[in-house]
C-alpha cells in the first residue's frame, strides 16, 4: 500500500499541486500538476574530452581487440549541483558504460558546464567549461585499483560508480557511490581525501554485490549491484548528509528505501534514518535534492521512449526517524506543458529517458532536470540514434512560486 497521502507542505505550497488521494500504479494516477517547460538545451551524445581511448570492454568484461572510442565520452550525468558562477553547474559522471565489467577504461570525472535555458525554440545552450578527473594519489582506497601503477592513480568505472554529489562550502566534493556502497570525499582538484566510508547499519558493514571484498570471496553481499547511494544531499540537521539507497536492505520491505544520516564532523553514521516507499517495487529512486525545508526525489520505472509510463518527481519531508517520509507528487515528467514547443513540435513534452537522474530546485517555482544518457545507449528519443543529454527547466504552478 502506498504512503502518498498529501502531507502538509509548509514551504512552496507544493501540496496544492497534487490530490489528497494516494498515488498507486495500479489505479489511475492523480491529476498531474500543470508544470510548464520553460527551457530546453541539448548536449550531444557524441561529445568527447581529453583522455585515453575507451570502450574496449564488453558487458561481460571481455576485452575487445580495439577501443570503440578514441577518447573519453562526456556522458552519464548522474547528479548536478550549482557551480561557482551563476549559470554554471557541476555535473558528476557515473561509472562509464553502465556496468563495472565494461568500464575498466572509463576515467571518472566531474564536469563544469555553463547552461542557459534560452528564450525560444532552439536557443538553449550547454557548454563544457572544465573537467576534473577523480584520483587517489595518496592511496586512501584500500583495494587495488585498475590504474594502480599510473601517476596520480586515476579512478575508473570499475573502481567506483559515482551517482550523487554534494558540493561543500570549501569547494570539496562528497560523492555517493554504488559499488561499495561508499561515501567518497574529494578535494576541489579531484583527489580522494580519506578512505571510503562504508555503509554501516546497526554496527554492521553492508556491502554490494560488486564490493571488492565480495568479488574476492571474503565477504557476502547485502545489496544487489547498482543499488547503493543513488541520492546525496545536506541533511536535516546542520553538519550532516542524507544518503538515499537505490535498493532495499535485506530486512526491509522490497518497496522501501532507506535515507541514512551521516555526521560529517564525526565521520560516521548517526543511526538515524527514514524510509522512502516506492510506488512500485520494480521502480528505482534516482536522485535526492534539497528544496527549502523539504527534499525532491526522482522515481522512475525501467522503461523508456514510448513505453515509459512512470517518471515522476516527488516532494518529501522527513519526519520522525525510522518512519516513512511524507510524499507529494510535484512533477510528472511524461506530461509537461510546452505551449511554446521548446522541446519539439508538440504542446505536451515528455522526458521519457530510462534514467532521469538529476534535479535541482532553483527557487521561485523552477526546477532543473537532467537525464543520464547511458552512452552509447539508444531508446529514449530514437531506436537508432544515441541518446543525448537533455537539460530542461520546469516552471511549477503559481501556488509553488511563493
Amino acid at each position: 500500500m502506498s504512503n502518498r497521502h498529501g502531507a502538509a507542505l509548509s514551504l512552496l505550497a507544493l501540496l496544492t499541486l497534487a490530490t489528497a488521494s494516494p498515488v498507486a500504479v495500479a489505479r489511475d494516477p492523480p491529476a498531474s500538476p500543470q508544470v510548464e517547460l520553460t527551457g530546453f538545451a541539448v548536449f550531444p551524445a557524441d561529445s568527447f574530452t581529453a583522455g585515453p581511448p575507451s570502450g574496449q570492454y564488453t558487458d561481460q568484461g571481455r576485452r575487445l581487440p580495439a577501443a570503440r572510442f578514441a577518447a573519453q565520452p562526456v556522458q552519464g550525468i548522474s547528479s548536478v549541483q550549482p557551480g561557482p558562477e551563476p549559470g554554471t553547474w557541476w555535473a558528476l559522471s557515473d561509472n562509464g558504460f553502465g556496468a563495472r565489467a565494461n568500464s575498466f577504461d572509463y576515467r571518472l570525472a566531474l564536469y563544469l558546464f555553463a547552461a542557459a535555458p534560452g528564450s525560444g525554440p532552439g536557443t538553449g545552450k550547454v557548454e563544457l567549461r572544465r573537467r576534473i578527473e577523480l584520483r587517489d594519489p595518496q592511496a586512501h582506497f584500500p583495494w587495488r585499483l585498475v590504474e594502480e601503477s599510473l601517476p596520480g592513480r586515476p579512478l575508473t568505472g570499475a573502481d567506483a560508480d559515482p551517482e550523487s554529489l554534494v558540493v561543500m562550502p570549501d569547494g570539496s566534493f562528497w560523492i555517493g557511490d554504488e559499488h561499495g556502497p561508499w561515501l567518497l570525499h574529494f578535494s576541489p582538484a579531484g583527489d580522494l581525501l580519506a578512505p571510503p566510508v562504508e555503509l554501516r547499519v546497526a554496527g554492521v558493514t553492508l556491502r554490494s554485490a560488486v564490493h571488492p571484498e565480495v568479488l574476492a570471496g571474503s565477504a557476502s553481499a547485502a545489496l544487489k549491484a547498482s543499488r547503493g547511494f543513488e541520492g546525496l544531499a545536506p541533511g536535516p540537521r546542520p553538519g550532516t548528509l542524507l544518503a538515499l539507497l537505490e535498493g532495499p536492505l535485506p530486512d526491509d520491505a522490497p518497496d522501501e528505501l532507506r535515507l541514512l544520516e551521516f555526521d560529517l564532523a564525526r565521520g560516521e553514521w548517526t543511526g538515524r534514518d527514514w524510509r522512502y516507499r516506492l510506488e512500485d517495487r520494480a521502480h528505482a529512486a534516482t536522485e535526492l535534492a534539497v528544496a527549502g525545508a523539504r527534499y525532491l526525489v526522482i522515481e522512475r520505472d525501467g522503461l523508456q521512449g514510448d513505453a515509459a509510463r512512470f517518471k515522476r518527481i516527488f516532494s518529501i519531508e522527513p519526519g520522525e526517524p525510522g518512519k516513512p517520509v511524507s510524499s507529494t507528487l510535484a512533477v510528472d515528467l511524461l506530461r509537461i506543458d510546452d505551449p511554446r514547443q521548446l522541446g519539439g513540435g508538440a504542446s505536451v513534452f515528455r522526458f521519457p529517458f530510462w534514467t532521469p537522474e538529476s534535479v535541482q530546485w532553483l527557487g521561485d517555482g523552477t526546477l532543473l532536470v537532467v537525464n543520464d544518457n547511458n552512452f552509447p545507449a539508444t531508446g529514449g528519443r530514437s531506436s537508432t540514434a544515441r541518446d543525448p543529454t537533455e537539460w530542461i527547466w520546469l516552471r511549477l504552478p503559481a501556488a509553488a512560486r511563493e
